[in-house]
């Protein structure tokens, strides 16, 4: 009967262990370069908006939004943000498609309802002191 608990323990210790390392390859795959890039884009803008500008920019920006999310091919939208020590504020939005052709349409589309809209983009960023800086990322998955 002792011998019997003692084979038993024994497997227990061994199979635990042998989960252990099971897990510890699973990690080290996931670290290495088994990355696999997808064809969904996103696209990254980093804003600066004076405190005096933050209203007529979060305006514009409930506008585009709400526009980019009825496109096809659209996937999500991220903003983060942070507030400065002068009251200015820093965003983040990262837009992100299917693929790139989506996005590609997605952009021709806002470009026109902000048209109908009367809304010149780059006019009103300089006139309230907004920089951006916008960057297209291919998403990669892990």
């Amino acid at each position: 009967m002792k011998q019997t608990l003692k084979i038993i323990m024994l497997m227990l210790l061994v199979m635990k262990t042998f989960g252990q390392h099971k897990n510890q390859f699973k990690m080290e795959q996931n670290n290495s370069e088994d990355r696999t890039v997808k064809e969904q884009v996103a696209v990254i803008d980093k804003i600066s908006i004076p405190k005096k500008a933050i209203a007529a920019y979060s305006e514009k920006s409930i506008f585009i939004r709400n526009t980019l999310r009825q496109q096809p091919g659209f996937v999500k939208y991220e903003i983060f943000q942070q507030t400065g020590d002068r009251g200015d504020l820093r965003v983040i939005t990262v837009a992100t498609w299917s693929d790139r052709q989506y996005m590609d349409n997605a952009r021709l589309v806002i470009r026109a309802e902000m048209q109908k809209a009367r809304i010149n983009m780059p006019a009103f960023l300089e006139q309230n002191g907004i920089t951006m800086e916008r960057d297209i990322y291919q998403v990669v998955v892990e």
